[in-house]
C-alpha cells in the first residue's frame, strides 16, 4: 500500500514538474503596438518611436509590430548583411497561424516584381477595382510597372481568395531600403562592402475583403511566422546549369564527378573555372512568435 502512495506521489510530483517546465519555456505573446492613425509604409523607422522592438538573436534582425483598425503593421530591420541573405532577390513570407501552430495555410509573399501594362491593368482588376479607359490609357503609356505587394500564399487562403473572385480585394503591400555607407575614405568600416542596415516595412489588412473573414482579431493571440533567404530561383536553376555543365565534361574526359547529398550546405563541384563552395551558399532563415493585438 505504501508502494503503490509512493509511485503515486512520485507520478504527481513529475506531472506538476513537466507542467511547470511547459509553462517555464512558453514565452508569452508579444503585444502589438495600438496606433490612431494609419502608419505609413515607406522603408523608414523613424514613424516607429515607442514601439518594442525585439530581436531574432540568429540573424541579427530586430522586429516591431503594430496595428490599427484596419492594418496590421511590421517591420524588420536587418543589422548585418549575412542575416540579411537573399531576402533582396527572393522576398519575405508572412505567415498567420493559430496561437501555439506553424501552420502556413494562410499568408503573404513579398517580393518587388515588375509587370507589364497589360498585366498591371489585370492585377488592379482582380482587387475589385474598375478602371475607365481613360486610366487604362494612362497605364499602357508605360511599358512596366513595380508592384510591392504580398502575394497570397497558403492552400486555406488562395481557396477562400477563389470564392471572391472579382470582389473587392485589399493587397498587402511593403517598402524595403538599403542603407550603405557613402564613399570615400573609412566609408566601409561597419562592413566590407559599405553595408549599414536594411529595413523591410509591411502593411497587411485585417479584413482583405468584407467576403472574409478577418485574418486577425485584436484580443485574439495567434502565431506570426517570418520566413526569407536560401536560394533564389535564378541561383537554383544556375546551379542545375552548372552541375550539368558540369557533367557533360566529365563524361567527355573520361572521368567521374561525385556531388555529396541534395543539401546545398554539403559538398562542392566544379563550375568550370573552380569549385563552387556549397557552405557559403546563402543561409535560410526563419522564426515564429505568438502575437496579440490589444484592443483599441
Amino acid at each position: 500500500m505504501k508502494k503503490k502512495v509512493k509511485v503515486i506521489v512520485w507520478a504527481s510530483f513529475f506531472l506538476l514538474f513537466s507542467l511547470f517546465m511547459s509553462a517555464a519555456a512558453q514565452e508569452p505573446a508579444y503585444r502589438s503596438q495600438a496606433i490612431t492613425e494609419p502608419r505609413q509604409v515607406d522603408g523608414q523607422e523613424d514613424d516607429w518611436a515607442g514601439a518594442t522592438f525585439a530581436n531574432f538573436k540568429k540573424a541579427g534582425v530586430d522586429y516591431a509590430v503594430a496595428h490599427d483598425n484596419e492594418h496590421l503593421y511590421l517591420i524588420l530591420v536587418f543589422r548585418n548583411k549575412a542575416g540579411l541573405s537573399t531576402a533582396e532577390e527572393g522576398g519575405v513570407f508572412i505567415y498567420l497561424s493559430q496561437a501555439g501552430k506553424k501552420s502556413k495555410d494562410i499568408g503573404y509573399h513579398f517580393v518587388r516584381r515588375m509587370v507589364s501594362a497589360e498585366e498591371a491593368i489585370a492585377r488592379l482588376e482582380s482587387y475589385g477595382e474598375s478602371l475607365s479607359e481613360e486610366r487604362r490609357a494612362q497605364i499602357r503609356e508605360k511599358k512596366m510597372f513595380a508592384f510591392y505587394e504580398g502575394e497570397p500564399v497558403g492552400k486555406k487562403f488562395k481557396a477562400d481568395l477563389q470564392k471572391i473572385k472579382g470582389q473587392k480585394f485589399e493587397p498587402a503591400v511593403f517598402r524595403a531600403r538599403l542603407e550603405q555607407a557613402r564613399r570615400g575614405p573609412g566609408a566601409y568600416a561597419r562592413g566590407q562592402d559599405g553595408f549599414q542596415k536594411a529595413v523591410f516595412e509591411f502593411r497587411i489588412p485585417l479584413r482583405p475583403s468584407p467576403g472574409l473573414p478577418p485574418l486577425l482579431e485584436p484580443g485574439k493571440p495567434i502565431n506570426l511566422g517570418i520566413e526569407w533567404g536560401g536560394l533564389t530561383e535564378e541561383m537554383k536553376q544556375d546551379i542545375i546549369a552548372r552541375r550539368a555543365a558540369s557533367a557533360t565534361r566529365a563524361t567527355a574526359t573520361d572521368s567521374r564527378m561525385v556531388v555529396s547529398g541534395d543539401d546545398p550546405s554539403e559538398g562542392s563541384f566544379d563550375r568550370g573555372g573552380g569549385e563552387l563552395d556549397m557552405k557559403n551558399l546563402p543561409k535560410k532563415f526563419n522564426f515564429w512568435f505568438g502575437l496579440q493585438l490589444s484592443p483599441q
